[in-house]
């Protein structure tokens, strides 16, 4: 899980750090190859052509584009489960580190991905991806460190619907159920936080082999694709050393549930196991930092 000299100088620095946990989020400078995302970019037209290289037991309950599902915003998950140039990414120890040095954790595991894809032709609406927050729905996650890094595979414009920072959001109240991925209004944001005054908006308009890494209760979403080019980018969901799983209830009394769930192994006590080194393998691991 080593880096080389070159590598380490671009991890945060402390002034990165601190900035991260005042305002919720990071931006990188160009850490990525073209040659991991050029192969990662096949992959991913590999995935949403119907090729696998694993299958997983549970063949529902995560978003899953497929080639007749037709022109729309293409959503598919776990995709480093089931692909292996993906996995080559998602697990790739610099983002391990770079997560490592923002939480101040000494294993960094995957917890799961996203692709996005937004296509040239699709109307604005379509393609907007609502207000949320990550945390919202992992609600069985005892961890409120776990963070999210997102990966365009181009230079991402402000005309291409990048994604959204509600700068120190992960910070306020009354987020704990904003699970409105699919909700297009925009302008939703500032009804809900009336006594916010100015909410602040950070686009990242990033550059290939850029990344941002936004913290789980960041409110954060994107804008239309206007750009007239597609967009493509991946996310990946990584857990802090402290994760486990919790019983969570929704405001009906009812167990929350996550496919990821059914994805783990159980523990003795027949809980998931979210520790799991197969299905949530560590990218980052240092025993010095214990």
């Amino acid at each position: 899980m080593g880096l080389t000299r070159e590598q380490e100088a671009l991890l945060p620095s402390e002034e990165d750090i601190a900035f991260y946990r005042e305002h919720g989020w990071y931006r990188s400078p160009p850490i990525l190859s073209n040659v991991m995302l050029d192969a990662a970019a096949i992959g991913i037209a590999r995935h949403f052509a119907g090729e696998r290289d694993w299958i997983l037991p549970p063949t529902s309950g995560f978003s899953t584009w497929k080639p007749g599902d037709g022109d729309s915003l293409r959503n598919a998950e776990v995709v480093a489960l089931q692909n292996a140039e993906v996995r080559a990414l998602a697990l790739h120890p610099i983002l391990g580190a770079i997560a490592a040095r923002l939480t101040g954790s000494p294993t960094i595991r995957y917890f799961a991905d996203t692709v996005v894809d937004k296509p040239a032709q699709l109307p604005e609406k379509e393609s907007v991806v609502g207000w949320h927050t990550d945390r919202s729905y992992w609600g069985t996650c005892t961890s409120d460190s776990l963070l999210t890094m997102w990966i365009p595979f181009q230079d991402c414009t402000v005309e291409m619907g990048p994604l959204l920072y509600i700068d120190g959001s992960h910070l306020w109240s009354g987020t704990e159920d904003m699970r409105t991925f699919r909700c297009r209004e925009l302008q939703e944001l500032e009804r809900k936080f009336p006594d916010r005054g100015s909410i602040v908006r950070v686009p990242m308009t990033l550059r290939r082999g850029e990344l941002s890494v936004h913290h789980c209760r960041l409110i954060h979403g994107s804008g239309p694709n206007t750009s007239g080019a597609p967009r493509l980018a991946l996310a990946v969901h990584l857990q802090d050393v402290s994760n486990r799983y919790r019983r969570h209830l929704n405001d009906q009394g009812v167990p929350w549930h996550i496919f990821l769930d059914d994805l783990a192994p159980t523990c003795a006590d027949g809980t998931p196991d979210y520790t799991d080194p197969i299905v949530f393998p560590a990218l980052w691991d240092q025993p010095s930092m214990r």
